[in-house]
C-alpha cells in the first residue's frame, strides 16, 4: 500500500494550531506570531510535510514556484548563490526550480521558455551573455525578474552584483605595489559585462604606472582544458596573472605547471572566487572572495518585494568583495619582498 499523504490538517493537529495558521506560515500571506511559526515549522519537519504547488496554485491563484536559470550547475559560485536562494525561498513557502543553460545562449532561451510555462511567481537569471535571450518571454508573462552577477544590455532591470570594477582595481593595485609591470587577465569569454568591468578596473591601475596588460580568452575547454596556443604564448611574457573566474584559476595553474613556471617564483597568480582548495594548495592562492551568501539574500529580498507588488524603478544592489592575500603573489623575480600589513584587503565600499 502507498504511504498515507500528510495533509495540512495533520500539521495543524501536531502543532496545536488552526489550518489557517499553518497556511499563513507556509505561504507568508499573513504575519504569524514567532512562537506559533516555530510550532508549525517543527511539525512540518517532524511529519515531513510537503506542499503541493499545483494544488496551492489552483486554490489561491498564486504560484509558489520560483524559477532560476544559471550558466552551469557545476560551477561552485552559481551553486552557492542558488543554495542561499533555495533556503530562503523554502522558509517563505516557495519551491525553487533550477535549470542550467550550459553556457549556451540558445539553451538559455529554451530553458527560460520552458520554465515560463510553469507560471512561476518569480524568476532569477544569471545570464550567459549581455543579450539575455528569453528576457522578453519573462516580461511578457508579467513575471518579476531579478538578474544577478552579469548585467544585460538593454533596459534597466533589477540587478544584484558586486563592484566588479573596484574588485579589478584592488587586485591591480596589489600587484602594482608588489612591483609587477607586466600582467595578464584571463577569462573563458571576455565579452561578458562583469568580466569587462573587472578588466577595466585592472587596466585603470595599470595605466597609472605604465604597466602592460594582456587580455587572454581561455575558452570553455573545461576546468583543466588546454589553453589555445596564442594564450599559452601570451602567458610566457608576464610576471603576474589574474584569473577572472574560479574555473580559470585552475586552468591557468595547470598551464603554468605544464610550462614549468613556478608560482610565485616565476609568476604571481590571483584567482576570482575563494574556495577551500585555494587555502590548502601549495602555494595557497590569493583570491577575490565574493559574498555569495549576501548576494543570494539580496536576490531573494528584492524578488519578494516584486512578488509583493513593488513597482518602484529597477534597482542595482552592489555588494563588497574582499581580496584575500596568500602565498601565490609576491614581488617579481629580483624584486624586494613586500609583506602586507593585513592578510585581507577590502575591495570596495557597498
Amino acid at each position: 500500500m502507498a504511504p498515507r499523504v500528510v495533509t495540512m490538517k495533520d500539521v495543524a493537529l501536531r502543532a496545536g494550531v488552526s489550518t489557517a495558521t499553518v497556511s499563513n506560515v507556509l505561504t507568508g500571506r499573513k504575519a504569524v506570531r514567532p512562537e506559533l511559526r516555530e510550532l508549525v515549522q517543527k511539525a512540518v519537519e517532524e511529519l515531513d510535510y510537503r506542499t503541493d504547488p499545483a494544488a496551492s496554485f489552483l486554490r489561491s491563484g498564486r504560484s509558489r514556484i520560483i524559477a532560476a536559470v544559471v550558466p552551469s550547475l557545476e560551477n561552485p559560485f552559481f551553486a552557492s548563490i542558488l543554495a542561499t536562494i533555495e533556503r530562503l525561498s523554502q522558509q517563505d513557502g516557495y519551491e525553487l526550480i533550477v535549470a542550467s543553460s550550459e553556457e549556451s545562449p540558445a539553451i538559455e532561451r529554451a530553458r527560460i521558455r520552458s520554465l515560463v510555462q510553469w507560471k512561476p511567481a518569480g524568476f532569477v537569471v544569471l545570464p550567459n551573455s549581455a543579450d539575455l535571450p528569453g528576457r522578453e518571454d519573462i516580461e511578457a508573462a508579467g513575471i518579476p525578474l531579478i538578474v544577478a552577477d552579469r548585467e544585460p544590455e538593454g533596459p534597466a532591470c533589477d540587478l544584484v552584483a558586486i563592484d566588479n570594477f573596484g574588485a579589478g582595481a584592488a587586485v591591480g593595485r596589489h600587484l602594482m605595489d608588489l612591483g609587477h609591470r607586466s600582467l595578464a587577465v584571463c577569462a573563458p569569454f571576455l565579452a561578458v559585462r562583469n568580466i569587462q568591468e573587472r578588466i577595466a578596473g585592472v587596466a585603470q591601475v595599470a595605466a597609472e604606472v605604465g604597466a602592460s596588460l594582456v587580455q587572454i580568452e581561455t575558452g570553455s575547454g573545461g576546468t583543466l582544458g588546454v589553453l589555445p596556443d596564442s594564450a599559452e604564448a601570451s602567458l610566457s611574457g608576464v610576471t603576474a596573472v589574474i584569473a577572472l573566474t574560479n574555473t580559470t584559476t585552475l586552468q591557468i595553474l595547470a598551464a603554468l605547471t605544464r610550462a614549468g613556471r613556478s608560482v610565485p617564483g616565476n609568476v604571481s597568480l590571483v584567482g576570482f572566487d575563494d574556495y577551500p582548495w585555494m587555502l590548502v594548495a601549495r602555494p595557497s592562492v590569493t583570491a577575490v572572495r565574493q559574498p555569495v551568501g549576501a548576494m543570494g539574500g539580496s536576490i531573494w529580498a528584492r524578488l519578494q518585494e516584486r512578488i509583493g507588488g513593488a513597482s518602484d524603478p529597477p534597482s542595482r544592489r552592489t555588494h563588497t568583495a574582499e581580496l584575500i592575500l596568500r602565498e601565490s603573489t609576491a614581488p617579481p623575480s629580483g624584486g624586494v619582498p613586500v609583506r602586507p600589513r593585513s592578510r585581507r584587503a577590502a575591495i570596495s565600499e557597498s
